[in-house]
């Protein structure tokens, strides 16, 4: 009996005393250096645990390999039983960890995730996207990746212009709540000879999220905003043309703006830090193309959901009143500059205090008090308008002082 114990320790893949130990941050090191080999002998010759987190993120070695893009070792690690719906420290989801660097990579670990969770009926924390707006462009729509044309051209109203990009790219349009209709100019029609020598859009997924930017959002070149989903995909089919196609978009802005709030509120009590801005923005993923003759960029040149979106910074400056309040002015300070407003009747101070714009509704909070007004802006005889309306439908407008 003896010497079958003996003959059978010695026939164990590692001694037992290397089974026992704990070897959480070699475990660790090797994900994060990206070593498969040493991470599958990890795994394979102890009793170390593939989902104890390390470091003061708790971080995850199956966060480690999505922040690397490492499909090899995602999938061991989730074949070893790694959890696909962990959570760091900070609240930060699994899938929060995968970087958008390349197109087919990101498909491929997302799908690993979230067919992985739908097997094991694992429900998952919302994931945020990170959205980037560079200071030289618009404030209009973004790209997920480096685009080949810029994104903002998909909103200047411009269908010579367009936005370019690749295969599994996808692109973000601002928009206002409430939007029912989504026109789209597909392909780059800036000559029929490029419409053609460029990949058109044949299937098109839009979906509905909410962006926010919260305090210290910046680089040196752009804001960046953090975006989650609000609705499933909807699929447009296009037609190969470069007329304006428009379509119903079958969207539930009630259920939108619940989820919208629950969310937000969430995630605000994850970040803490105080909230800048929100706004919806309508994510657009090209499915299928209409191939090109000579390129393989994949083009649209314009997408408008409702009434033209305008960045919030165009608040800033001094109001004169046309309608709705005989006399009254007002004045907004740059959003980097404390976001301050003023209000004056027959230049005497009436309120001042913040402001701040949430999902196309203007807030101010002077003396203890929060007032909210549906946001519009109107281009009409070479002056910029703005209207506010309150909650019970009075409506007041103004014109912005040249400066």
């Amino acid at each position: 009996m003896k010497r079958l114990i003996a003959a059978a320790l010695f026939l164990t893949a590692a001694p037992l005393w290397a089974r026992m130990e704990d070897r959480t941050k070699e475990l660790y090191d090797a994900a994060d250096r990206g070593d498969l080999a040493a991470v599958k002998a990890i795994l394979e010759e102890s009793d170390q645990n593939v989902n104890v987190a390390y470091g003061k993120a708790e971080v995850s070695p199956l966060m480690l390999a999505l922040r690397h893009g490492n499909i090899e070792m995602a999938r061991l690690l989730v074949e070893k039983g790694a959890d696909v719906a962990a959570v760091d420290r900070a609240g930060r989801p699994v899938l929060e960890y995968l970087r958008k660097t390349s197109p087919q990579v990101f498909r491929q670990l997302q799908t690993l995730i979230l067919k992985t969770a739908a097997d094991k009926n694992l429900p998952l924390t919302p994931a945020w996207e990170d959205i980037w707006l560079p200071d030289d462009l618009p404030y209009t729509a973004a790209s997920s990746y480096e685009a080949v044309l810029p994104a903002p051209n998909i909103a200047d109203g411009e269908p010579r212009t367009a936005w370019a990009g690749k295969a599994g790219e996808d692109v973000w349009l601002f928009i206002n709540p409430g939007a029912q209709t989504l026109t789209v100019v597909n392909g780059y029609n800036k000559s029929p000879a490029l419409f053609k020598a460029n990949n058109r859009v044949k299937r098109l997924a839009v979906s509905v999220w909410t962006a926010a930017h919260l305090e210290a959002d910046v680089s040196e070149i752009a804001q960046i905003y953090h975006a989650a989903r609000l609705t499933p995909d909807h699929i447009l089919e296009l037609k190969d043309t470069g007329k304006a196609q428009t379509f119903p978009l079958p969207f539930d802005w009630d259920a939108i703006g619940k989820a919208n709030k629950t969310e937000l509120a969430a995630y605000l009590k994850r970040e803490d830090r105080p909230l800048m801005y929100s706004d919806y923005v309508l994510r657009a993923e090209p499915l299928e193309v209409y191939e090109g003759t000579k390129y393989d960029d994949t083009c649209i040149s314009e997408l408008k959901a409702g009434r033209p979106w305008r960045y919030h910074g165009a608040l800033a400056g001094d109001w004169d009143s046309v309608t709705g309040a005989k006399g009254k002015t007002l004045t907004f300070s740059q959003p980097w500059k404390g976001r301050k407003f003023a209000s004056f009747l027959e230049k005497k101070p009436l309120l001042s205090g913040q402001w701040r714009v949430e999902n196309g509704e203007l807030v101010t909070e002077g003396n203890g008090q929060a007032r909210r007004y549906r946001l519009e802006f109107e281009e009409k005889g070479g002056s910029l308008l703005l209207k506010l309306t309150e909650p019970g439908g009075r409506t007041e407008t103004y014109r912005r002082r040249p400066d």
